[in-house]
């Protein structure tokens, strides 16, 4: 076997093998992401999901409760 066939047999086996890897983590990515639980739509008007909103001078915020330094 000459040195060029060998090079080429290995670049090939390394292109193959990224294009096999490649594909590999795409399946696991969709196979994750089709897994997570799915969020319902709130709808429009409806408060946000994660958080709270909170106003400059909101009397009832928890943030207006924090201790001077």
């Amino acid at each position: 076997m000459s040195f060029d066939t060998l090079l080429s047999t290995v670049i090939l086996v390394s292109f193959l093998v990224t294009i096999i890897m490649a594909i590999g983590s795409y399946t696991a990515y969709k196979l994750r992401e089709n897994r997570r639980p799915q969020v319902e739509d709130p709808g429009s008007g409806a408060e946000s999901v994660f958080f709270e909103r909170i106003t400059a001078y909101d009397p009832a915020s928890k943030w207006d409760q924090m201790p001077d330094d």
